[in-house]
């Protein structure tokens, strides 16, 4: 009879030969993944993601800034257009929300919305994940933001209606959503645009009044505090007719609000186009000032999405900082699919042509995720 210790088998330890993969071998498998999965490989490790650098395209299409595309056609697809190649790269999202409408993007995470049944799903661009939420009561829903990714504690999501009123989700607390500042909204003609800032939600109203809110969705209240008074939209010189838009984008700590004016004139017929970036210098004052620039910095702004992007000593080729960059599906009064340019120091603004095309009927949505 055999005794303990000769029974007793050495312990064999298997482990993974994936990390000494000779790097040559790791490119040629990397050259064949889609984007999506080279994004994961790349979070492997510092080694692995080398290995990606040398293996993959320079414009990968979850590099910041892109913008989200539906192609022409019943059965279109999305796609990401490219500044830096000016043309439209192929996307796949899974098939279970690639047919919605997105109506929102937080660090990476789409809302995307189903206007025939009233649902919202929320969908990550990296890592595919989805995330189901209760349908809003603000329906059909015109921009969706987080306060954080629905994979941290506490988060909160805001949902603004095409009419005008606001409504917040915190899973944490209620499974429901809560309808804020309907009258304060009533008063300043509904909500136009809104962004989180410091712990609060901000809406901005019609009539170019800010107000700041900070929510208890236990007791189902919000304190409410004025930003900005309203503003009557101004005006200059004889114009026969044009486009406002304004939007809300928090950016590092700051609250900037951007506006955008395109005139034709009387006399000549041109066509004309003012951007102004306004900064909150001081929330108890309610005191805002004109940036002339944004140094190492361009604005992406929309009314999906909007976010502000760090361009560095070197940035990459169709991208200058001081810029703001716009992108709506209507003409607005200038070349139709196209990315609007204007420089703050120049005070000037050029076309961007969208090569590639997009459906018109689908709104245009700034991508800039964290990976």
């Amino acid at each position: 009879m055999a005794s303990p210790s000769q029974r007793r088998r050495p312990c064999v330890q298997h482990q993974s030969a994936w990390p000494d993969l000779p790097p040559e071998l790791l490119e040629r498998i990397v050259a064949v993944l889609v984007p999506l999965d080279r994004v994961a490989v790349r979070l492997v490790c510092a080694s692995w993601r080398a290995c990606v650098r040398a293996a993959s395209p320079p414009d990968l299409p979850f590099e910041a800034p892109r913008l989200l595309l539906r192609r022409p056609g019943a059965a279109g697809g999305l796609a990401l257009f490219s500044l830096h190649h000016r043309k439209v790269l192929p996307f796949a999202l899974p098939a279970s929300v690639s047919t919605r409408r997105c109506c929102g993007h937080t660090g990476g995470w789409l809302a995307m919305a189903l206007d025939a049944d009233r649902s919202l799903v929320l969908c990550n661009l990296v890592s595919g994940r989805s995330v189901a939420v209760p349908p809003p009561p603000v329906f059909p829903v015109s921009k969706v933001i987080l306060s954080g990714p629905p994979t941290s504690p506490g988060w909160v999501a805001a949902a603004l209606g095409r009419a005008g009123t606001i409504a917040l989700l915190q899973p944490a607390v209620s499974g429901a959503w809560t309808t804020v500042g309907v009258e304060e909204g009533a008063q300043h003609g509904g909500f136009r645009d809104m962004a989180f800032w410091r712990g609060r939600l901000c809406a901005l109203g019609y009539d170019g009044a800010v107000l700041a809110f900070r929510g208890d969705l236990r007791a189902r209240a919000a304190a409410v505090s004025v930003l900005r008074e309203a503003e009557e939209q101004p005006v200059g010189g004889a114009w026969l007719g044009g486009c406002w838009r304004v939007y809300l984008v928090e950016s590092g700590g700051e609250l900037l609000l951007v506006r955008k004016l395109y005139m034709v004139w009387v006399n000549s017929g041109a066509v004309d186009a003012q951007v102004e970036v306004l900064a909150l210098l001081s929330a108890g004052e309610r005191r805002w000032g004109a940036m002339e620039e944004t140094p190492g910095r361009a604005v992406f702004v929309g009314s999906v999405a909007s976010a502000v992007v760090g361009v560095g000593l070197d940035p990459p080729a169709g991208l200058r900082e001081s810029c703001v960059y716009l992108a709506r599906r209507e003409v607005e009064m200038l070349a139709p699919h196209a990315i609007c340019e204007y420089s703050l120091p120049d005070q000037e603004m050029r076309g961007v042509p969208i090569a590639g095309g997009h459906c018109a009927d689908v709104e245009p949505v700034w991508i800039t995720p964290v990976v």
